[in-house]
């Protein structure tokens, strides 16, 4: 194996591109594929940060809110992603609020991964937040992927590396491959209940390489990276805003 493709991961740029998808479909911001007897999830509050410019006058502090539907990838799309046995559907959940969460400030983000042939009958209607910050809210996409080989960004390569010259990392809203590093980095994560060092699983971009943005944004232009286990994706996972 070359020294180049020891630094090389599998990715996939979801490549957004305005459209109408239903909930049967991969997308984001789309509708999303939710049984009706199964409640909603929402944010408890407890980590909103009442300074939120969204909503001047309105104190958000432990004021519960709907998880908004982001993203929906299910498994004949995208069977790069860590489907655990028995479901075929990964959603993808904000809170379209600034939190103080850690060493990020940014939405909440909550991971349902779910049998779509147990979905019978759709929740009539999607609940909807009474305030958001409209950054962090999607547009409508349908997702045309393209898959790639990418190598590590600089920061992650050893010193007698760094110099030499790879493609770049790509910021695109994509799967798997390697973190965009450019205010911080690089830096490691280790799962919070079994201490495995975890894996970038999914990045939301602010910037598209296409041109065609989602409209949200994440820190200063940068990306919201989201790092499960490679044991178990039902462990907690890690948010990084880079």
């Amino acid at each position: 194996m070359s020294i180049k493709a020891e630094w090389a991961r599998p990715a996939v740029l979801l490549n957004p591109l305005e459209g109408e998808p239903t909930d049967a479909d991969s997308h984001i911001g789309g509708p999303m594929l939710w049984p009706i007897d199964e409640p909603w999830p929402w944010c408890d509050g407890s980590r909103h940060d009442p300074r939120s410019p969204g909503v001047p006058g309105q104190d958000i502090a432990d004021v519960g809110m709907p998880f908004v539907g982001a993203v929906q990838l299910y498994q004949r799309d995208f069977p790069e992603l860590p489907f655990p046995d028995g479901t075929d559907v990964l959603q993808v959940f904000l809170c379209t609020l600034h939190h103080d969460l850690d060493d990020i400030y940014g939405p909440d983000v909550r991971l349902v991964w779910r049998d779509s042939a147990k979905v019978v009958e759709l929740i009539e209607e999607e609940p909807e937040p009474p305030v958001q910050e409209e950054i962090y809210t999607p547009t409508i996409n349908v997702l045309e992927p393209i898959r790639f080989t990418e190598y590590a960004h600089s920061y992650d390569r050893p010193e007698h590396l760094r110099d030499a010259d790879w493609p770049e990392t790509s910021s695109g809203t994509k799967i798997g491959g390697w973190t965009c590093w450019w205010q911080t980095g690089p830096m490691e994560f280790q799962c919070r209940e079994c201490g495995t060092a975890q894996r970038q699983m999914l990045s939301l971009g602010t910037s598209e390489p296409s041109g065609d943005n989602v409209e949200w944004s994440f820190g200063r232009d940068g990306n919201l990276n989201i790092f499960t286990c490679p044991q178990d994706v039902h462990h907690p996972v890690t948010l990084h805003i880079d």
